[in-house]
Protein backbone atom coordinates (compact mmCIF):
# COMPACT_ATOMS: atom_id res chain seq x y z
CA UNK A 1 0.00 0.00 0.00
CA UNK A 2 1.75 3.56 -0.96
CA UNK A 3 2.44 6.12 1.49
CA UNK A 4 -0.68 8.47 1.68
CA UNK A 5 0.37 11.89 0.29
CA UNK A 6 -0.83 15.13 2.47
CA UNK A 7 -0.16 18.88 1.85
CA UNK A 8 -0.53 21.25 4.85
CA UNK A 9 -1.21 24.75 3.35
CA UNK A 10 -0.69 28.44 4.81
CA UNK A 11 -0.90 32.14 3.37
CA UNK A 12 1.73 33.59 5.38
CA UNK A 13 4.68 31.97 6.01
CA UNK A 14 5.00 33.01 9.44
CA UNK A 15 2.50 30.78 10.26
CA UNK A 16 4.84 28.11 10.09
CA UNK A 17 5.26 28.10 14.06
CA UNK A 18 1.61 27.40 14.33
CA UNK A 19 3.14 23.77 12.94
CA UNK A 20 5.96 22.97 14.68
CA UNK A 21 6.96 18.71 14.68
CA UNK A 22 3.67 18.34 12.86
CA UNK A 23 4.96 17.27 9.71
CA UNK A 24 7.71 15.60 10.74
CA UNK A 25 5.30 13.39 13.00
CA UNK A 26 3.07 12.82 9.74
CA UNK A 27 6.06 11.78 7.97
CA UNK A 28 6.75 8.97 10.50
CA UNK A 29 3.55 7.16 10.57
CA UNK A 30 4.84 6.67 6.95
CA UNK A 31 2.86 9.37 5.00
CA UNK A 32 4.75 11.79 2.37
CA UNK A 33 4.26 15.20 3.24
CA UNK A 34 4.18 18.77 1.93
CA UNK A 35 3.98 22.03 2.91
CA UNK A 36 2.61 24.77 0.60
CA UNK A 37 3.06 28.09 1.33
CA UNK A 38 5.18 31.47 0.54
CA UNK A 39 8.83 31.32 0.26
CA UNK A 40 11.24 32.71 3.47
CA UNK A 41 14.11 31.27 4.74
CA UNK A 42 11.93 30.28 7.93
CA UNK A 43 9.77 28.40 5.79
CA UNK A 44 12.66 27.05 3.92
CA UNK A 45 14.49 26.07 6.96
CA UNK A 46 10.75 24.48 8.37
CA UNK A 47 10.78 22.59 5.37
CA UNK A 48 14.35 20.97 5.83
CA UNK A 49 14.15 20.50 10.01
CA UNK A 50 10.49 18.68 9.21
CA UNK A 51 11.83 16.88 6.58
CA UNK A 52 8.86 17.76 4.01
CA UNK A 53 8.62 19.00 0.46
CA UNK A 54 8.33 23.03 0.00
CA UNK A 55 5.59 23.55 -2.83
CA UNK A 56 6.43 27.82 -3.14
CA UNK A 57 3.13 29.56 -4.16
CA UNK A 58 2.88 33.29 -4.43
CA UNK A 59 -0.38 34.43 -2.34
CA UNK A 60 -1.21 37.42 -0.44
CA UNK A 61 -3.31 37.91 2.61
CA UNK A 62 -5.17 40.97 1.02
CA UNK A 63 -7.71 40.30 -1.70
CA UNK A 64 -6.60 41.16 -5.29
CA UNK A 65 -8.41 39.45 -7.91
CA UNK A 66 -6.03 39.68 -10.55
CA UNK A 67 -3.41 37.98 -8.12
CA UNK A 68 -5.75 35.50 -6.73
CA UNK A 69 -6.46 33.88 -10.20
CA UNK A 70 -2.67 33.67 -10.99
CA UNK A 71 -2.70 32.12 -7.45
CA UNK A 72 -5.62 29.75 -8.24
CA UNK A 73 -4.37 28.16 -10.94
CA UNK A 74 -1.15 27.78 -9.41
CA UNK A 75 -2.99 26.10 -6.54
CA UNK A 76 -4.22 23.89 -9.23
CA UNK A 77 -1.35 22.98 -11.45
CA UNK A 78 0.36 21.95 -7.79
CA UNK A 79 -2.42 19.94 -6.87
CA UNK A 80 -2.91 18.56 -10.23
CA UNK A 81 1.28 17.24 -10.49
CA UNK A 82 1.33 15.74 -6.57
CA UNK A 83 -2.43 14.54 -6.83
CA UNK A 84 -2.60 14.36 -3.21
CA UNK A 85 -4.62 12.31 -0.68
CA UNK A 86 -5.13 14.71 2.10
CA UNK A 87 -5.58 18.24 1.97
CA UNK A 88 -5.34 20.48 5.41
CA UNK A 89 -5.82 23.57 4.57
CA UNK A 90 -5.71 27.26 7.64
CA UNK A 91 -5.69 30.77 7.31
CA UNK A 92 -8.47 32.38 5.32
CA UNK A 93 -6.82 32.65 1.61
CA UNK A 94 -4.86 29.73 0.84
CA UNK A 95 -8.20 27.55 2.37
CA UNK A 96 -10.73 29.43 -0.16
CA UNK A 97 -8.13 29.17 -3.07
CA UNK A 98 -7.16 25.57 -2.51
CA UNK A 99 -10.19 23.68 -1.64
CA UNK A 100 -11.86 25.00 -4.75
CA UNK A 101 -8.90 23.46 -6.30
CA UNK A 102 -9.26 19.98 -4.47
CA UNK A 103 -13.32 20.11 -4.79
CA UNK A 104 -12.30 20.45 -8.94
CA UNK A 105 -9.83 17.70 -8.64
CA UNK A 106 -11.74 15.49 -6.13
CA UNK A 107 -9.10 15.01 -3.51
CA UNK A 108 -10.24 12.23 -1.19
CA UNK A 109 -10.00 14.17 2.04
CA UNK A 110 -10.52 17.98 2.36
CA UNK A 111 -10.26 19.52 5.30
CA UNK A 112 -10.32 23.03 6.34
CA UNK A 113 -8.55 24.00 9.82
CA UNK A 114 -10.23 27.42 10.86
CA UNK A 115 -7.92 29.50 13.01
CA UNK A 116 -10.16 32.26 13.22
CA UNK A 117 -12.43 34.91 11.07
CA UNK A 118 -11.10 37.85 9.48
CA UNK A 119 -14.62 39.22 9.24
CA UNK A 120 -15.05 39.71 12.61
CA UNK A 121 -14.10 43.85 12.61
CA UNK A 122 -15.06 44.45 9.49
CA UNK A 123 -17.45 46.16 7.90
CA UNK A 124 -19.59 46.43 4.59
CA UNK A 125 -18.88 45.02 1.17
CA UNK A 126 -15.67 43.54 2.65
CA UNK A 127 -17.06 41.75 5.70
CA UNK A 128 -19.82 40.11 3.40
CA UNK A 129 -17.15 39.02 0.66
CA UNK A 130 -15.41 37.15 3.80
CA UNK A 131 -18.34 35.53 4.77
CA UNK A 132 -19.29 34.02 1.23
CA UNK A 133 -15.17 32.86 1.09
CA UNK A 134 -15.71 31.21 4.46
CA UNK A 135 -18.86 29.58 4.09
CA UNK A 136 -17.35 28.37 0.30
CA UNK A 137 -14.60 26.88 1.65
CA UNK A 138 -16.51 24.93 4.51
CA UNK A 139 -18.81 23.62 1.53
CA UNK A 140 -15.64 22.26 -0.45
CA UNK A 141 -14.52 20.49 2.39
CA UNK A 142 -14.84 17.25 3.96
CA UNK A 143 -14.60 18.18 7.16
CA UNK A 144 -13.79 21.44 9.39
CA UNK A 145 -11.85 22.00 12.23
CA UNK A 146 -12.03 25.06 14.59
CA UNK A 147 -9.57 25.45 16.92
CA UNK A 148 -11.95 26.10 19.72
CA UNK A 149 -14.89 25.43 21.18
CA UNK A 150 -16.33 28.90 21.35
CA UNK A 151 -14.57 29.48 18.10
CA UNK A 152 -16.92 26.43 16.82
CA UNK A 153 -20.04 27.42 18.44
CA UNK A 154 -19.74 31.16 17.15
CA UNK A 155 -19.62 29.78 13.22
CA UNK A 156 -23.05 27.83 14.10
CA UNK A 157 -24.75 29.99 15.43
CA UNK A 158 -23.94 32.57 12.71
CA UNK A 159 -24.18 29.64 10.07
CA UNK A 160 -21.13 29.67 8.60
CA UNK A 161 -20.60 26.13 8.79
CA UNK A 162 -22.49 23.68 9.39
CA UNK A 163 -22.89 21.87 13.10
CA UNK A 164 -22.28 18.11 11.36
CA UNK A 165 -18.95 18.94 9.36
CA UNK A 166 -17.43 20.98 11.79
CA UNK A 167 -15.00 19.56 15.01
CA UNK A 168 -12.67 20.65 17.82
CA UNK A 169 -9.65 18.68 18.24
CA UNK A 170 -9.20 18.06 22.03
CA UNK A 171 -9.40 20.72 24.13
CA UNK A 172 -8.73 23.05 20.83
CA UNK A 173 -5.41 24.51 19.24
CA UNK A 174 -4.49 23.77 16.19
CA UNK A 175 -1.14 22.17 16.92
CA UNK A 176 -0.58 22.41 20.96
CA UNK A 177 1.80 23.36 22.49
CA UNK A 178 5.71 21.20 23.05
CA UNK A 179 5.97 20.72 27.02
CA UNK A 180 9.34 20.10 27.04
CA UNK A 181 10.28 23.47 25.85
CA UNK A 182 7.85 25.42 27.31
CA UNK A 183 9.11 23.78 31.21
CA UNK A 184 10.14 26.23 33.96
CA UNK A 185 12.20 24.48 35.40
CA UNK A 186 15.19 24.28 32.77
CA UNK A 187 17.54 26.38 33.73
CA UNK A 188 18.54 27.55 30.20
CA UNK A 189 16.04 29.98 30.84
CA UNK A 190 16.47 31.08 34.26
CA UNK A 191 20.23 32.05 33.00
CA UNK A 192 18.27 33.79 29.63
CA UNK A 193 15.94 35.31 32.36
CA UNK A 194 18.67 37.00 34.10
CA UNK A 195 20.73 38.15 31.83
CA UNK A 196 17.94 40.02 29.81
CA UNK A 197 17.04 41.75 33.73
CA UNK A 198 20.93 42.52 33.82
CA UNK A 199 20.41 44.06 30.21
CA UNK A 200 17.28 46.40 30.83
CA UNK A 201 17.52 46.88 34.75
CA UNK A 202 14.78 44.74 35.08
CA UNK A 203 15.96 43.74 38.75
CA UNK A 204 13.44 45.26 40.95
CA UNK A 205 10.84 46.01 38.53
CA UNK A 206 7.63 44.83 37.61
CA UNK A 207 7.42 43.54 34.03
CA UNK A 208 4.26 43.10 32.51
CA UNK A 209 5.09 41.29 28.92
CA UNK A 210 3.81 41.40 25.61
CA UNK A 211 4.62 38.85 22.62
CA UNK A 212 2.79 38.73 19.57
CA UNK A 213 2.78 40.78 16.16
CA UNK A 214 2.60 44.45 17.27
CA UNK A 215 -0.55 45.45 15.27
CA UNK A 216 -3.74 46.95 15.86
CA UNK A 217 -5.55 43.64 16.39
CA UNK A 218 -3.40 42.36 19.35
CA UNK A 219 -4.75 45.47 21.54
CA UNK A 220 -1.71 47.43 21.18
CA UNK A 221 -2.93 50.84 21.35
CA UNK A 222 -5.15 50.22 24.63
CA UNK A 223 -2.15 48.40 26.08
CA UNK A 224 -0.03 51.58 25.33
CA UNK A 225 -2.30 53.80 26.70
CA UNK A 226 -2.85 51.73 29.70
CA UNK A 227 0.51 51.35 30.61
CA UNK A 228 1.20 55.25 29.93
CA UNK A 229 -1.03 56.19 32.73
CA UNK A 230 0.54 53.09 34.99
CA UNK A 231 3.75 54.44 34.31
CA UNK A 232 2.80 58.28 35.27
CA UNK A 233 1.58 56.76 38.58
CA UNK A 234 4.37 54.31 38.99
CA UNK A 235 7.57 54.66 37.49
CA UNK A 236 8.86 51.05 38.55
CA UNK A 237 7.12 49.30 36.04
CA UNK A 238 7.71 48.48 32.41
CA UNK A 239 6.38 47.08 29.50
CA UNK A 240 8.52 44.27 27.43
CA UNK A 241 7.36 43.71 23.91
CA UNK A 242 8.50 40.96 22.17
CA UNK A 243 7.51 40.71 18.34
CA UNK A 244 7.47 42.32 15.15
CA UNK A 245 5.80 45.45 14.36
CA UNK A 246 3.98 45.47 10.92
CA UNK A 247 3.14 48.93 10.47
CA UNK A 248 0.68 48.38 7.80
CA UNK A 249 -1.68 46.44 10.29
CA UNK A 250 -1.36 49.95 12.68
CA UNK A 251 -3.43 52.90 12.68
CA UNK A 252 -1.47 55.04 14.31
CA UNK A 253 1.78 55.74 12.14
CA UNK A 254 3.26 57.31 15.17
CA UNK A 255 2.40 54.58 17.67
CA UNK A 256 6.43 53.23 16.91
CA UNK A 257 7.98 56.46 17.56
CA UNK A 258 6.15 56.60 20.26
CA UNK A 259 7.14 53.17 22.04
CA UNK A 260 10.86 53.50 21.32
CA UNK A 261 10.54 56.87 23.14
CA UNK A 262 8.88 55.78 25.99
CA UNK A 263 11.40 55.43 29.08
CA UNK A 264 9.17 52.81 30.35
CA UNK A 265 8.93 50.52 27.12
CA UNK A 266 11.38 47.98 25.75
CA UNK A 267 10.80 47.49 22.09
CA UNK A 268 12.55 44.31 21.60
CA UNK A 269 11.47 42.45 18.27
CA UNK A 270 11.10 39.55 16.89
CA UNK A 271 12.36 35.88 18.51
CA UNK A 272 12.92 32.68 17.77
CA UNK A 273 10.22 29.68 18.91
CA UNK A 274 13.16 27.91 21.06
CA UNK A 275 14.12 31.50 22.77
CA UNK A 276 10.16 32.73 23.84
CA UNK A 277 10.25 30.06 27.21
CA UNK A 278 13.04 32.11 28.96
CA UNK A 279 11.86 35.78 27.65
CA UNK A 280 8.38 34.98 28.72
CA UNK A 281 10.40 33.80 32.19
CA UNK A 282 11.18 37.66 32.73
CA UNK A 283 7.60 39.16 32.50
CA UNK A 284 5.45 38.98 35.87
CA UNK A 285 2.34 38.97 33.96
CA UNK A 286 1.52 38.26 30.31
CA UNK A 287 -0.68 40.80 28.70
CA UNK A 288 -1.96 40.12 25.44
CA UNK A 289 -5.28 42.30 24.66
CA UNK A 290 -5.82 40.97 21.68
CA UNK A 291 -9.10 41.48 19.40
CA UNK A 292 -9.14 38.53 17.25
CA UNK A 293 -8.23 35.08 18.15
CA UNK A 294 -9.37 31.30 16.69
CA UNK A 295 -7.32 30.37 19.90
CA UNK A 296 -4.92 31.93 21.74
CA UNK A 297 -1.84 29.61 21.86
CA UNK A 298 0.09 31.80 23.01
CA UNK A 299 -1.45 32.29 26.57
CA UNK A 300 -1.43 28.70 26.59
CA UNK A 301 2.88 29.27 26.11
CA UNK A 302 3.04 31.72 29.54
CA UNK A 303 0.37 29.37 31.50
CA UNK A 304 3.25 26.15 30.85
CA UNK A 305 6.33 28.97 31.89
CA UNK A 306 3.87 29.50 35.00
CA UNK A 307 2.75 33.43 34.26
CA UNK A 308 -0.59 34.43 35.11
CA UNK A 309 -2.44 35.96 31.51
CA UNK A 310 -4.56 38.95 31.19
CA UNK A 311 -6.37 39.25 27.87
CA UNK A 312 -10.19 39.73 26.71
CA UNK A 313 -13.03 37.65 27.08
CA UNK A 314 -13.36 36.85 23.37
CA UNK A 315 -14.09 34.26 21.25
CA UNK A 316 -10.69 31.58 21.47
CA UNK A 317 -9.18 33.46 24.17
CA UNK A 318 -11.55 32.05 26.32
CA UNK A 319 -10.22 29.01 25.62
CA UNK A 320 -7.09 29.37 26.68
CA UNK A 321 -7.42 31.65 29.64
CA UNK A 322 -9.51 30.35 32.49
CA UNK A 323 -10.61 33.65 34.05
CA UNK A 324 -10.22 33.13 38.05
CA UNK A 325 -7.90 30.38 37.45
CA UNK A 326 -5.19 30.83 35.41
CA UNK A 327 -5.83 34.61 34.38
CA UNK A 328 -7.78 37.39 34.53
CA UNK A 329 -10.26 38.00 31.27
CA UNK A 330 -11.53 41.55 30.74
CA UNK A 331 -14.39 43.10 28.15
CA UNK A 332 -13.18 43.95 24.59
CA UNK A 333 -11.27 47.42 24.09
CA UNK A 334 -12.15 48.27 28.11
CA UNK A 335 -9.03 50.13 29.13
CA UNK A 336 -10.40 50.93 32.55
CA UNK A 337 -11.13 47.06 33.65
CA UNK A 338 -7.40 46.27 31.11
CA UNK A 339 -5.69 48.56 33.77
CA UNK A 340 -7.67 47.37 36.85
CA UNK A 341 -6.82 43.71 36.23
CA UNK A 342 -3.07 44.97 35.48
CA UNK A 343 -3.22 46.85 39.04
CA UNK A 344 -4.73 43.65 40.93
CA UNK A 345 -2.42 40.97 39.36
CA UNK A 346 0.60 43.63 40.15
CA UNK A 347 -0.61 43.96 44.17
CA UNK A 348 -1.20 40.41 44.63
CA UNK A 349 1.74 38.38 44.52
CA UNK A 350 -0.18 35.29 46.16
CA UNK A 351 -2.72 35.70 43.31
CA UNK A 352 -0.14 35.51 40.69
CA UNK A 353 1.76 32.61 42.46
CA UNK A 354 -1.70 30.97 42.65
CA UNK A 355 -2.61 31.45 39.22
CA UNK A 356 0.93 30.78 37.79
CA UNK A 357 0.97 27.49 39.61
CA UNK A 358 -2.56 26.74 38.00
CA UNK A 359 -1.51 27.29 34.74
CA UNK A 360 1.15 24.95 34.91
CA UNK A 361 -1.58 22.46 35.58
CA UNK A 362 -3.80 23.86 32.72
CA UNK A 363 -1.10 23.89 30.03
CA UNK A 364 -1.11 20.22 30.48
CA UNK A 365 -4.62 19.73 28.71
CA UNK A 366 -2.75 21.35 25.49
CA UNK A 367 0.00 18.31 24.55
CA UNK A 368 0.86 18.56 21.16
CA UNK A 369 1.16 15.00 21.05
CA UNK A 370 -2.69 14.19 21.74
CA UNK A 371 -3.74 17.02 18.81
CA UNK A 372 -1.38 15.25 16.23
CA UNK A 373 -3.14 11.68 17.52
CA UNK A 374 -6.52 12.58 16.81
CA UNK A 375 -5.28 14.24 12.72
CA UNK A 376 -3.61 11.20 12.18
CA UNK A 377 -6.74 9.67 13.32
CA UNK A 378 -9.20 11.55 11.10
CA UNK A 379 -6.64 11.19 8.35
CA UNK A 380 -7.07 7.37 8.74
CA UNK A 381 -10.57 7.12 8.85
Amino acid sequence: MKNKKIIIGITAEGSVNLLLGQLAFYKSKGYQTYLMAPYSERSAKFCIDEGCEHLIINIEREISISKDLKTLWQIFWIFNKVKPDIVNLGTPKVSFLGMICAFFLRVPKRIYTCRGFRFEHEIGVKRKVLIVMEKLTSLFAHKVICISRSLRDFAIKEKIFKKNKTLVIHNGSSNGIDLSLFNPNEEIYHKVKRELQQKFDFKNKFVFGFLGRIVDDKGINELFEVFCELYEENNQVRLFLVGPFEMSQVTNKNLINQINQHPGIINYGRVKQEEVPGFMLTMDIFVLPSHREGFGNVYIQAAAIGIPCIGYNIVGVKDSVSDGFNGILVPIKNKLKLKEAMIKLMKDKEMRSIYGAKGIEWAKNFNREIIWQELHKIYQS
